[in-house]
């Protein structure tokens, strides 16, 4: 009878140190038996990146979709699970900027998520920033990688895992223009007026910059270089040369003119992708006297004068 009490107490010790075993097993990882485990994926629409974005001058605010749902297996998960969905529970999911291309910026909204517990997809979102630096290359693809992960709930299993979103860099078309020797200049009725334009590239790629004359005054002539292309390298530098002669009529003149000159940047690679024009203005001043032809008069008047004192001489001979 004694033996029979004992093997009974170590039974029952036994049973016990199995039931609380598989009970830890169970709290820890979902169980050999009742398997659930969580399901996260994180995207962005279409329409949020197919645009490229603008260096410098644009906060792009992308709308980050986050999707979740519980995987199960076997009758005795699948009755474990409704009874989480039926208390009406959420999964709250931890988001994380873990990398980045060195020439933007990310920063989340939000780094908390709730998703309901479901067998199927359910959705939230959260607004994520992205604004380019200057140097990011035109055209050039850029990436963010984001870690998702949500822990252990009870029988549900947790989960951890990096997204890698993309998105393409636009064209930044930026120029720095100066006048090296001022934009103001006097000249004689006879002389021509010549500015130097230093254009710079402060962009993201090769640029070429095409330039026009705005307005041209009557009896003026005026002359710009058509277009100089700029590195890609920041800051590189180019010079054109614009070129402004007064009117020359006979007489005194006392001229001012303002010329306006359009400088219109476009990628190198594709003239047809181009930023908006800017701008320069120069005022030339024409002071003093025209004599146009003069010379050939005095040459003419010259001439006859020698013609005429060679036919004295020969009268003079003559007699």
């Amino acid at each position: 009878m004694t033996k029979l009490v004992r093997s009974a107490k170590s039974t029952i010790i036994i049973a016990i140190l199995l039931v609380s075993l598989f009970a830890v097993s169970a709290s820890v990882k979902a169980g050999p038996f009742i398997r659930l485990n969580s399901n996260i994926d994180v995207s962005w629409g279409e329409k949020d990146f197919e645009k490229p974005v603008i260096p410098r001058d644009e906060v792009r605010r992308l709308n980050l979709t986050v999707k979740y749902k519980v995987d199960w297996g076997g009758d005795i998960a699948r009755g474990a699970l409704d009874a989480y969905v039926n208390s009406g529970k959420s999964a709250l999911i931890n988001l994380e900027v873990t990398d980045h291309s060195p020439w933007c910026s990310v920063n989340l909204e939000s780094i908390l998520v709730p998703v309901p517990l479901s067998t199927e997809l359910k959705t939230s979102s959260v607004f994520l920033n992205l604004q380019l630096n200057e140097d990011a290359p035109a055209y050039g693809e850029g990436y963010v990688k984001i870690r998702a992960s949500v822990g252990v709930m009870g029988l549900i299993g947790g989960f951890d895992k990096e997204f890698t979103l993309d998105f393409i860099a636009e064209y930044l078309p930026r120029i720095s223009v100066s006048m090296p020797e001022g934009n103001t200049k006097e000249v004689s009725p006879t002389e021509s007026a010549v500015f130097p334009i230093e254009v710079s590239n402060m962009g993201n790629a090769r640029t070429t910059v095409f330039f026009k004359i705005d307005n041209i005054p009557e009896g003026w002539t005026v002359a710009v270089t058509d277009d100089v292309t700029l590195d890609e390298v920041g800051g590189s530098k180019e010079i054109a040369y614009l070129t402004v002669s007064p009117p020359k009529g006979f007489g005194y003149h006392y001229d001012e003119q303002s010329i306006i000159v359009t400088m219109t940047p476009a990628r190198a690679e594709d003239l047809t992708n181009q930023g908006e024009p800017s701008y320069i203005t120069v005022v030339v001043g024409s002071r003093g006297f025209s004599t146009p032809g003069f010379e050939s008069v005095l040459f003419i008047g010259a001439l006859l004068a020698v013609v005429v004192l060679l036919m004295m001489a020969r009268r003079i001979k003559k007699k």
